[in-house]
């Protein structure tokens, strides 16, 4: 099957993310977008097509032509910018996170299942194998029943994006907690295999609607029981890179890990340790998310991260910035069933 493929968001991320969807079989990229008029024309010019400054003039001259969409742009954003694709009878993918606002990750769900669309969201950690052999031992049974779980994440984000975009609410929706915290919340939920029930948090400010450091404590139902998780988030620690772990206790067991060693201790058993060796950079786990965006439009392999996964995230994190600023614990659940 043959894609024609737009960008919108065409800076360092949106770039990096087009060159591997550009070099995947059957892509052929039809126009971009941007805001940026030099983003523009390195564009035009490695790509020998048209950009533009507004996706809904692309869509107007170029809509018949495109199959595929991918959004990498500052994250309140993407709401409009995807509705528009759907509406133009394209496939949506989307950085993290989905959204900021619960309705409107429901709304862009309702329109692409209208419409026999593909909405994706660009969650890598379904795609590490680190990642992957976790959930592996957690579905198999090996420390039975799951009953609570700690993920943390922390790097030096706030110094690492001073004078950007990602510390202004009204493009980032927040601070930390929507930004590199979304990938924490996002893992712990689909390890897991779980769906936000309630949450409480304690939330600090480096301004007004930035927040910088978070403490979740949150309940988790999986298959009609509770799991109860704690979730720390910095963002002003001491490295740029995250450093980020997770411990998931069963009643047969417990699992951690670091994001390279997985250990497995079992109940009167001796404790396993592993180290993952396989690829797991940007680029590796760009094209497996980009690919896989693919196969599912085609039908040939579910998505891995639906828009539905999205909402989950993006529910959870609007009830925690809710429980910091009222003091009490929030229903995420009843967040998702207002806004449907």
């Amino acid at each position: 099957m043959q894609f024609g493929a737009a960008a919108i968001g065409l800076g360092g991320l949106g770039q990096l993310e087009l060159e591997i969807l550009a070099g995947l079989d059957g892509v052929d990229v039809i126009a971009g977008v941007d805001v940026s008029s030099d983003a523009r024309t390195v564009f035009e010019r490695e790509f020998d097509v048209p950009a533009y400054a507004e996706s809904t003039d692309m869509l107007a001259d170029h809509g018949d032509e495109i199959d595929v969409a991918l959004i990498v742009t500052p994250h309140t954003l993407h709401y409009e910018q995807a509705r528009a694709c759907l509406a133009a009878d394209v496939h949506v993918y989307l950085e993290k996170p989905m959204v900021t606002d619960v309705s409107d990750a429901v709304d862009l769900i309702d329109r692409a299942d209208r419409n026999d669309l593909v909405v994706q969201v660009g969650y890598q950690r379904h795609f590490h194998p680190g990642f992957t052999e976790v959930k592996r031992l957690v579905d198999s049974g090996r420390i039975g029943r799951i009953h609570a779980a700690n993920a943390a994440i922390g790097q030096n984000w706030i110094d690492l994006h001073q004078g950007t975009w990602r510390v202004d609410p009204s493009l980032s929706g927040g601070g930390q907690l929507y930004d590199t915290g979304s990938h924490l919340l996002d893992a712990l939920l689909w390890l897991t295999d779980a769906d936000p029930s309630h949450v409480s948090a304690t939330i600090e400010y480096a301004s007004p609607g930035v927040d910088v450091n978070s403490a979740l404590s949150v309940q988790l139902d999986r298959d009609d029981q509770q799991v109860i998780a704690g979730v720390t988030i910095s963002g002003n620690g001491v490295q740029l890179a995250p450093f980020e772990n997770y411990s998931l206790w069963g009643t047969n067991g417990r699992i951690t890990f670091d994001g390279e060693r997985i250990r497995l201790a079992e109940r009167d058993a001796a404790v396993y340790e592993s180290i993952i060796e396989a690829q797991t950079d940007f680029a590796s786990l760009t094209t497996a998310k980009l690919q896989n965006f693919l196969d599912s439009i085609e039908g040939t392999a579910e998505p891995e991260v639906p828009g539905t996964v999205g909402l989950s995230v993006t529910a959870l994190t609007e009830a925690a910035y809710e429980a910091a600023d009222t003091d009490s614990r929030v229903d995420v659940q009843a967040l998702i069933d207002d806004a449907s």
